[in-house]
């Protein structure tokens, strides 16, 4: 945090920011703003340029709101961006077979609005037909990201290098069953 210039995050529920400083040492700063809205709406509205969109919002344990998955959301990030800029998404699913529907979903609806996808498993262990932790790394550019070109960085393990299959379209704002698409992990 200290590196940081400005940090700016949406929170849908202001008890959640009360309960983070109660409970977690946030402290208010000249450098952090925080705005209690949907992201969606954050989005829609948004007129700066970030060098870095982290999306990190879930409805349950395993939900990203359909409204923040779409097609139509990820280009208002890709906009929000600078030019070099990356959008790192957390995402919980599998990556293939029944496990990684939404997965493979969210997949094709960055894949058409960024150039460059890369996954990483948060733990290497967990076999990919499971249920997961994963980050989405979505790049506005298309040079090989600097981090790449470190062969020897240990963030390089978790990697995903295997192809993903592009089985499920895009989602949109006037489809997207993000609930059936993570219920298919479950039966």
């Amino acid at each position: 945090y200290e590196q940081i210039e400005r940090l700016d995050v949406v929170e849908i529920d202001p008890m959640l920011t009360a309960l983070a400083k109660q409970y977690f040492a946030l402290e208010d700063s000249p450098r952090l703003n925080i705005f209690h809205e949907d992201g969606r709406t954050f989005l829609n509205k948004n007129t700066k340029k970030y060098d870095i969109i982290f999306m990190d919002a879930f409805l349950s344990y395993w939900a990203i709101p359909y409204q923040l998955t779409t097609t139509e959301a990820v280009q208002k990030i890709y906009d929000g961006l600078n030019d070099d800029g990356v959008a790192l998404v957390n995402i919980i699913s599998g990556l293939e077979g029944p496990a990684g529907s939404f997965f493979r979903a969210e997949y094709a609806t960055y894949a058409k609005i960024f150039p460059r996808l890369y996954v990483f498993k948060v733990k290497d262990s967990t076999p990919s037909n499971k249920i997961q932790n994963l980050i989405l790394v979505a790049t506005k550019y298309n040079d090989e990201p600097t981090f790449l070109k470190k062969k020897s960085s240990d963030i390089l393990s978790n990697l995903w290098t295997k192809e993903v299959i592009a089985d499920i379209a895009p989602l949109t704002d006037n489809f997207a069953p993000v609930e059936y698409l993570n219920s298919r992990a479950f039966f």
